[in-house]
């Protein structure tokens, strides 16, 4: 169900992976080992100083806190698709130590706010998404894609939804796989990503 271009041509995907849990950890070590993916890190140290730097402000500025670094992601983002791979865009990985819960929080959702942003400006280049992650897949959806409503397509694998943006949406039938950062096994990830690539159901 890869969107094609205007010649009918598949449209590359584009994986993000927000996901902290230990799970989540295993199953992009093991995505990033194929040849077909490239690994985009967001460095989460960076965005947590921009956060502080800007504790004073209020959302608006906060929201373009970091431009610099959303510019530099977003050019790699553009490369790894035009040399043909997908692009895995993650957080790192580890744990990073916050003053206190409001401050964590604010952090979570200007990490997904910031991977909703880049993965809605190569929206239109794209052939499917997939999102790992509960937080990153709500804002992906409702910010970065500005959906009200999604067309439920099924499952791919139990409690691993496809669904499909409706027809007049800014990215039109555009497939996104909601992949919970607890579900499936080690090689869950890596499996959902070699279906979509398939090409009429060769695999990859």
């Amino acid at each position: 169900q890869r969107r094609r271009d205007p010649l009918g041509r598949l449209l590359p995907g584009l994986v993000l992976v927000g996901s902290h849990v230990p799970l989540a950890d295993r199953q992009l070590a093991l995505l990033l080992q194929e040849p077909g993916c490239a690994a985009i890190e967001i460095p989460v140290a960076a965005v947590l100083q921009d956060l502080r730097a800007g504790a004073a402000a209020d959302a608006a500025v906060d929201r373009d806190a970091g431009a610099p670094l959303e510019r530099r992601l977003g050019l790699a983002l553009a490369s790894v698709l035009e040399a043909g791979r997908t692009p895995v865009l993650f957080t790192s990985r580890g744990e990073l130590t916050c003053a206190s819960a409001e401050e964590r929080r604010r952090l979570g959702l200007a990490l997904a706010a910031l991977m909703a942003r880049l993965a809605a400006a190569l929206a239109p280049r794209l052939g499917y998404l997939i999102s790992k992650g509960g937080i990153t897949s709500h804002t992906l959806l409702a910010e970065g894609l500005d959906l009200e409503a999604v067309e439920l397509q099924g499952q791919l694998m139990a409690g691993l939804s496809q669904v499909l943006t409706p027809a007049d949406a800014p990215v039109a039938r555009l497939p996104v796989v909601t992949f919970p950062g607890n579900l499936g096994d080690d090689d869950s990830l890596r499996q959902v990503w070699r279906l979509l690539e398939a090409v009429d159901g060769a695999p990859v």
